[in-house]
């Protein structure tokens, strides 16, 4: 891999050591990491990630969140949801949710903005999650005919799932239109909570996550694929609840997401003073 530091010399990777293996389907997982550029990369390499994907039963699809985890997840999403939007100029025309996951999210941004925009997701199964059953959703090869052709694009936490992020960054921003805006975001491993939590850290999440980006080596990612930043922003995505999970060898579930909510001011505290997010989002317009 071209470094993403100045991009003239190759990455010079070292070994961060084992990690857990999330999924149990890949066993010896490791994360090396560049010392020029500080992006990381999961290894062994996985080509082709779908069958981590199969059953959502990951994380990424939210199976958990039921009764109250549900709807704290809910308030989450759209206090989330009314900041991406302020950041990305308001709502318009049509926004697409690339990787829309569970279809939580797509939906509290959908009843959000109403009749103002139209919010369809997306994601590789052919089938919508429930959560979007009666709402606008793209299976894979519904989506393939709509290249060029949304206002807004956002793909939150999904770049990182992919070895290859050059490709899958061209495709998540070749359906936005010519001039239109994409928003991407994934998890930063500058965070002061990736140092404090080592590899118990959440948001490390192998095998699921192939990419560990920094703010700089998305910013480049995105440049040298063609696309124009208009903003940057430091996100705080809550990852201490999982994060005590992993540590304690426990099962995520609604006791550890309100131990992570009672964590969570510290969580801001720590990302303020450090300047530094627990993720990084990038804001875009396709040239």
């Amino acid at each position: 891999m071209i470094c993403l530091g100045d991009g003239s010399e190759a990455c010079q990777y070292i070994s961060l050591g084992k990690f857990l293996d999330r999924s149990g389907k890949v066993d010896h997982v490791e994360v090396v990491r560049c010392l020029r550029c500080g992006h990381g990369v999961s290894l062994p390499p996985l080509p082709n990630v779908a069958f981590l994907y199969q059953d959502r039963e990951s994380q990424d699809f939210q199976p958990d969140a039921k009764g109250l985890s549900h709807e704290i997840k809910d308030i989450a999403f759209r206090s989330q949801a009314r900041k991406l939007l302020r950041q990305a100029g308001g709502a318009r025309g049509t926004i697409l949710d690339f990787g829309c996951g569970s279809g939580q999210f797509t939906r509290v941004l959908g009843e959000m903005v109403g009749s103002a925009s139209e919010v369809i997701g997306a994601d590789m199964h052919s089938e919508p999650p429930a959560e979007l059953a009666e709402r606008p959703y793209l299976g894979p090869e519904e989506l393939g005919s709509r290249k060029d052709s949304f206002d807004i694009v956002i793909a939150l936490h999904v770049l990182e799932h992919d070895d290859d992020a050059d490709g899958l960054l061209r495709t998540i921003s070749g359906y936005a239109r010519h001039g239109g805006k994409v928003v991407i975001e994934v998890p930063n491993v500058d965070c002061v909570w990736a140092r404090i939590f080592g590899k118990f850290w959440d948001a490390w999440y192998l095998p699921y996550h192939r990419h560990h980006f920094t703010r700089n080596s998305l910013v480049r990612l995105m440049q040298r694929n063609g696309l124009q930043i208009e903003s940057v922003h430091g996100v705080t995505v809550p990852t201490m609840g999982r994060s005590f999970a992993d540590i304690a060898g426990g099962t995520n579930n609604l006791f550890w997401l309100l131990l992570g909510i009672l964590a969570h001011p510290l969580q801001v505290l720590g990302e303020v003073l450090t300047r530094n997010s627990s993720a990084i989002r990038v804001i875009a317009v396709r040239k």
